[in-house]
């Protein structure tokens, strides 16, 4: 088992609020002494080449001085990773998903805006991110069940009492009350069922 893979165990392992934003805290304070992790892939990051590399584990480091070291991000209000990189002088704030997908993931349509494909911000590997345009990043959030209208809006895949009903009935890997079986239920894939069931979206019902 690889550290990524433990990882997304650890993250996808039902937990309330405060012990999931605590794991994940522990997470980061980890990898920033974690300087070498198998398979772990570094690219120079566009417009601090040669000062800054981020990795295919959505990790960053600065290689301004003799020895390179980890930076540990800062998580915003919105819940997203943010690390700061200095060039002549001023600083920039930059967000890890955005620095993964410029430097893992392609966009041959150069659209403007990275979307989470599983909804979860702490989750930024290259998998699990994709380009979008803002409309299609509005569009996945209301599927997800992540804005802040959730299963209000008309877009929503489920109302609160299916929500609710997938999380009380569901057995992860069981063939008839699994993932699978509820998504032809609802006509929807397996990850939005997941994603529900785990509390990954819809996160604002109990």
């Amino acid at each position: 088992m690889t550290v990524e893979e433990a990882k997304k165990i650890l993250l996808a392992a039902k937990l309330s609020k405060t012990e999931r934003f605590a794991l994940e805290f522990l997470l980061l304070e980890l990898d920033s002494y974690c300087e070498n992790l198998p398979n772990e892939i570094w690219r120079d990051i566009e417009g601090h080449e040669g000062f800054y590399q981020v990795s295919n584990f959505a990790r960053v480091k600065s290689l301004r001085r003799k020895k390179t070291r980890i930076i540990k991000p800062d998580i915003i209000h919105t819940g997203y990773l943010r690390v700061t990189l200095y060039k002549n002088g001023e600083a920039h704030n930059c967000y890890v998903h955005v620095l993964v997908a410029k430097a893992f993931v392609p966009n041959p349509n150069n659209k403007s805006q990275v979307n989470h494909i599983d909804g979860d911000k702490f989750n930024n590997c290259p998998e699990n991110l994709e380009w979008t345009t803002p409309s299609e990043n509005i569009i996945h959030a209301f599927e997800m069940g992540l804005s802040k209208k959730g299963c209000e809006h008309g877009r929503a895949k489920f109302t609160a009492e299916q929500v609710r009903e997938i999380r009380r009935d569901c057995i992860p890997g069981d063939p008839e009350h699994g993932f699978k079986a509820s998504a032809r239920k609802f006509k929807v894939t397996p990850k939005i069922i997941e994603n529900a069931y785990y509390h990954i979206s819809y996160k604002n019902i109990e």
